[in-house]
């Protein structure tokens, strides 16, 4: 048998992220829903004529913002899993921490998710997310972590703006269990209305319908599990010490066939 089977750990890895994205198994497209359609009147609401014609909507506030490492932490490893996962799809973008205007003509209607995924626009990099230059189309999916400057806030006043933008599924996560008990909860749009998110039956874990994939809390993370590979999705430092474990692999492998083809031309 030739020896050169063992030398690639990291290739196969690699092809195995490629082929992921890649895949036609029709399957495959359960992780990818079309868009739920957003309610007309969220739709009219954010795309009606302004009443003050305004020439600049800011993109920063000019505050910096204070958190603890948990806080911060769980926002990046959240948006690495899904700006990863839809990697593939040029209709959906990822983002977050980012002003997003839902009323044209009005600066003051502005809201900063933390995390928030938007289907059926163009992937591509803004400054600001703003409804009205997107066809009217709101995030369909929006994550807050909780904090002590924010908690009561995104419990209470950021819910009903959410609702009121026809955001289909609003999430809260408490990184630390200390406002939140189970550490997540959410809410998913029915009618006009908010309704709260049911468990699924293994307890601790939910099922977002928007994105498809399953949400349960890890500690300070919340991770996302795609059901149809059966799988967690991974942050960017989880890649990257696969990478690193698939790296140290082939090198060990390395060594074995050298240390065999030494011994072969000794005993040949």
């Amino acid at each position: 048998m030739p020896l050169s089977f063992l030398a690639g750990p990291r290739r196969n890895l690699s092809r195995l992220f490629r082929e992921e994205l890649q895949s036609p198994d029709p399957g495959r497209a359960a992780c990818y829903p079309e868009p739920m359609p957003v309610p007309g009147t969220a739709v009219r609401r954010a795309t009606r004529p302004p009443e003050v014609q305004l020439e600049e909507y800011p993109y920063s506030d000019g505050r910096v913002l204070m958190e603890t490492d948990p806080h911060a932490n769980s926002i990046v490893a959240m948006r690495n899993q899904l700006q990863w996962h839809f990697e593939a799809r040029p209709d959906v973008y990822v983002a977050g921490s980012m002003a997003v205007y839902y009323r044209q003509g009005d600066p003051s209607a502005v809201v900063a998710p933390d995390v928030f995924v938007v289907q059926g626009v163009e992937k591509r990099q803004r400054r600001s997310y703003r409804t009205w230059d997107e066809g009217g189309v709101a995030p369909a999916f929006v994550v807050e972590v909780a904090s002590v400057s924010t908690s009561r806030r995104d419990g209470t006043g950021k819910k009903a703006t959410y609702e009121g933008m026809g955001v289909l599924e609003y999430w809260r996560f408490d990184p630390l269990g200390r406002r939140i008990p189970q550490r997540l909860v959410g809410w998913r749009l029915a009618g006009s209305r908010y309704e709260r998110v049911r468990e699924a039956a293994e307890g601790g874990c939910y099922r977002s319908e928007v994105l498809g994939l399953d949400l349960r809390a890890e500690g300070w993370l919340l991770r996302f599990r795609d059901p149809v590979l059966g799988r967690d999705l991974l942050t960017h430092s989880e890649t990257s010490r696969a990478l690193q474990e698939a790296e140290r692999e082939r090198d060990e492998a390395n060594r074995r066939i050298r240390e065999l083809e030494a011994r072969l031309e000794l005993s040949g």
